[in-house]
């Protein structure tokens, strides 16, 4: 069967987005025979992305629902990035009119999103969550206002910290982010039993309170050049413990992400770009 897709990019985080409102992919993609994800993600023997993304009719009230698989056939709950490549997409092919209230149906909840007159896409990603059994983790408060405890990797002890926009981050405070066992240290703690259900990892070195740099390990996918909820989960943490303001710029492998928490009790706000890069047609 011959579908329809567009591959679409924020900061080089990438997805194949299938429009799947008036077929059976829904159906095909949760059954995911013959590890159907995994191949179409491939990037030697497929199309070659970080993820899948389907766009479902919503049953919320919503514009649609998104409903996203990592590279490796997992379903996470939300993905910044993803939300933003799907906007672009709907904006690109003129169905969005009211650019300023854009609802999506998420496995997260609803998600509020606008377009400003750039281009860059917004995002309200929700309230925090820092319950530790609401993440969930078995890191604890111990006296702090976010998660936090200690592993040890080979000779070497990491403080970690953890929060969730919806889906489980761990931070990990570093000097330099390129003097670290990057790979090792991320395929390691993304399995820690400290998250039962595994875990994204950032690795964050401080630049200023206004800017910090962080390095991406995310779950089911491995190194990725960015991620949404991942920043803004960097941002909760830093904010929190008073290493950054509440509004900062995240520097990630594929580019800048704005982050804003203007009120500690209610949303983080995500703003960056998405753009569309190529289109085409495949057997499924």
């Amino acid at each position: 069967m011959k579908n329809n897709f567009s591959k679409y990019q924020g900061l080089g985080n990438d997805f194949i987005i299938f429009d799947a409102r008036a077929n059976n992919l829904d159906d095909l993609f949760s059954v995911n025979k013959d590890n159907l994800i995994e191949r179409l993600c491939n990037r030697n023997f497929g199309i070659g992305a970080d993820g899948i993304i389907l766009i479902l009719e919503s049953n919320n009230n919503c514009f649609v629902r998104m409903r996203i698989f990592n590279s490796d056939g997992s379903e996470p709950e939300m993905c910044g990035n993803g939300i933003r490549c799907l906007i672009s997409f709907l904006n690109d092919n003129n169905e969005i009119k009211d650019k300023s209230d854009i609802r999506i149906d998420t496995k997260a909840g609803l998600i509020i999103t606008s377009i400003s007159a750039n281009d860059n896409i917004k995002v309200n990603m929700g309230e925090p969550i820092l319950s530790p059994e609401d993440i969930p983790t078995k890191l604890l408060m111990n006296n702090l206002t976010v998660p936090n405890g200690k592993i040890k990797i080979n000779d070497q002890i990491l403080n970690v910290y953890a929060a969730s926009m919806g889906n489980p981050h761990m931070i990990v405070f570093v000097d330099k982010i390129e003097n670290i066992p990057f790979k090792d240290w991320g395929k390691f703690l993304e399995k820690h039993n400290t998250f039962p259900n595994d875990t994204n990892v950032h690795f964050v070195e401080l630049i200023d309170k206004s800017n910090i740099k962080v390095k991406v390990w995310e779950r089911g996918c491995g190194p990725t050049l960015a991620c949404g909820t991942g920043a803004c989960a960097c941002l909760v943490v830093t904010a929190n413990l008073g290493k950054t303001l509440n509004k900062a710029n995240v520097y990630l492998p594929g580019g800048k992400l704005e982050i804003e928490w203007p009120n500690q009790a209610g949303p983080v706000l995500m703003q960056g770009p998405a753009l569309k890069v190529f289109s085409g047609e495949i057997d499924i």
